[in-house]
């Protein structure tokens, strides 16, 4: 139990670590060495737990995408709230997305880098399946009880992922601009009131 506990801590030393560095210096002028001088271990070590900077930058974007969906957390949504919650969820990104800050050119990068690896697009479809199922959950227990018009619900969550990378782009062209919370809480509006023309 003390050795799971003392790699515990080791791990969560290095995502730490890395996740200063990348703020603070970007991604691509991190390298591990930085990362291990950071954290105080060693390449060894690192490489126990990671097999490569880009396996833990992509454990950071997983962790960044679970405390996304912990901002909408669906158990504690009221039945007859659900449309409202959806429409809170532009001021819950903020902050999240400043604090990933500078890497979110990454993020998209990985995205586009894993239409030509394989094995990157399956780490990255694991995160997009994880999205698009908590969202679908969420839009059919709107629709069930009449707060969100009649939509397919997986059409409604893949819909509301394209708006994310929106999001994610705006974010990169005017990234101190915070109109995108208004568009994207009209946008949820125009795709799921049921006062809304289909």
């Amino acid at each position: 139990m003390k050795q799971e506990l003392r790699s515990k801590v080791t791990r969560e030393n290095i995502i730490r670590s890395a996740s200063e560095c990348f703020a603070k210096i970007g991604y691509h002028q991190t390298d591990v060495d930085e990362i291990c001088s950071r954290a105080k271990l060693t390449k060894g070590a690192f490489y126990y737990h990671f097999s490569s900077k880009q396996d833990l930058f992509l454990e950071i974007l997983d962790q960044w995408i679970n405390r996304v969906a912990e901002r909408v957390d669906i158990a504690r949504i009221e039945t007859h709230d659900i449309l409202k919650a959806l429409m809170g969820i532009p001021d819950g990104f903020s902050p999240l997305f400043e604090e990933v800050g500078n890497q979110l050119p990454v993020f998209l990068e990985l995205y586009v880098k894993s239409l030509s690896d394989p094995d990157l697009k399956k780490i990255m479809m694991r995160s997009y399946k994880k999205f698009i199922l908590f969202f679908t959950n969420i839009i059919k227990r709107g629709v069930e009880n009449g707060s969100i018009r009649k939509i397919d619900p997986k059409e409604g969550a893949e819909i509301l992922f394209s708006m994310t990378v929106g999001m994610l782009m705006h974010g990169l062209l005017r990234p101190r601009s915070r109109d995108w919370v208004e568009l994207t809480r009209k946008t949820i509006d125009l795709l799921l009131s049921p006062q809304r023309a289909i």
